[in-house]
């Protein structure tokens, strides 16, 4: 079946004469997929549902959440389009391990992951698919795990940043953010007067302008100084 999902870990993208056009590409689990949308704030799926879906964003970005004993919600990874596979972490389990909540519009490929595991016992390409997005799976965890490890209140929000910042953007630009304030010091580990704050500052250093919604990066150099622990006093806490 032709695909366009070209983010996808099992999106075909090789013959033996070269690389396939777009409109050529197909899907290596067809059997198992199915085109899904999702609008702001829509659930994928809630922590302690069975476990019984995949899904390989096309567009868009998804918030990981966990619940705690008393209701609140607890932010602790987001997953965008890429080698990543929103629910990975489930395969096994008979019930999901967190909450996904779409953080934008977002578009991707819903795959049944008994189908898959099937597959794989018979697909050698279709394994190595799989354990390349777990690696990617295990990568991306490891650079959140940087940012919301032992650094300051302003090298978490600066490498945040940093990570939330599109592949494809050169030097300075302008992306959206689609994470609160609240949000970003749920994920981080800080209180929300924190985050305001050192964001505040780092605008008035111009390293960053951040309207509503977006952040536009002024002085990318800065930024990764502040991200690295480099900036002044100011910024530290």
């Amino acid at each position: 079946m032709p695909c366009s999902n070209c983010n996808c870990p099992f999106y075909e993208i090789q013959a033996e004469e070269g690389p396939l056009s777009a409109a050529e590409a197909s899907c290596l689990v067809t059997s198992c997929v199915q085109k899904v949308e999702f609008g702001n704030d829509e659930v994928l799926f809630m922590q302690g549902q069975t476990s019984s879906n995949l899904y390989s964003l096309t567009d868009g970005l998804v918030k990981i959440c966990t619940h705690t004993p008393d209701g609140r919600e607890q932010i602790v990874g987001l997953s965008v389009p890429g080698n990543l596979l929103v629910g990975l972490q489930s395969l096994n389990d008979e019930r999901y391990a967190y909450t996904a909540i779409a953080a934008t519009n977002v578009t991707a490929c819903r795959i049944n992951h008994r189908n898959l595991l099937a597959s794989v016992q018979d697909r050698g390409d279709i394994a190595m698919r799989l354990i390349q997005a777990i690696n990617a799976q295990l990568a991306h965890s490891r650079a959140l795990m940087e940012v919301m490890g032992h650094k300051c209140a302003a090298a978490k929000i600066a490498s945040f940043i940093v990570l939330m910042t599109p592949k494809s953007a050169h030097g300075n630009c302008r992306f959206p953010m689609p994470f609160s304030r609240v949000e970003m010091a749920s994920l981080l580990g800080l209180s929300e007067e924190t985050v305001c704050r050192l964001m505040a500052n780092m605008k008035r250093d111009g390293a960053i302008y951040a309207p509503r919604g977006h952040v536009e990066i002024r002085d990318w150099d800065q930024l990764h100084a502040i991200a690295d622990g480099k900036a002044g006093s100011h910024l530290a806490a």
